[in-house]
């Protein structure tokens, strides 16, 4: 295969596309609770991942600072996150769930989980490890275990 062939056959587009089609399987549910995708994903990484600062959120969610930062207000402005001061450098914000986020995320993440199954339903097994693996190795992030 030439490598016009490999760069057709892995258009950045076409990985645009994947993200979208997860999203959208989401978006009705997470709608319905007036968040956003991209409400969604800060909420779910700082449930899962702990405490964030603005800078490391805008870095694992892709997001423009300013993007960040309007999606964090949002957030805090709807009590699901809480904005603190790091206690070691108060220079810098921190991000944490609040307990109504937590509880937000528990009752949705199922949901949102089976509605972005159906994005990978035609996917065997192997292929969906395959692509976990790949996705990780693009991102340059350790699987999750």
């Amino acid at each position: 295969m030439s490598e016009t062939n490999v760069g057709n056959a892995l258009h950045p587009l076409l990985l645009r596309k994947v993200v979208a089609a997860l999203d959208t399987a989401a978006a009705d549910l997470v709608g319905a609770h007036d968040l956003t995708a991209d409400r969604w994903r800060m909420l779910e990484v700082l449930v899962l991942a702990g405490p964030m600062s603005m800078a490391r959120l805008s870095e694992e969610l892709s997001l423009a600072g300013a993007t960040a930062t309007r999606v964090a207000d949002r957030l805090v402005g709807d009590a699901l996150v809480y904005r603190d001061v790091d206690p070691d450098d108060r220079r810098r914000v921190v991000l944490r769930a609040a307990e109504r986020g937590r509880a937000l995320h528990a009752e949705l993440s199922p949901e949102v989980s089976r509605a972005q199954e159906h994005v990978l339903a035609g996917l065997g097994e192997a292929e969906r490890v395959g692509l976990a693996r790949l996705a990780h190795a693009l991102a340059g992030t350790p699987p999750i275990t």
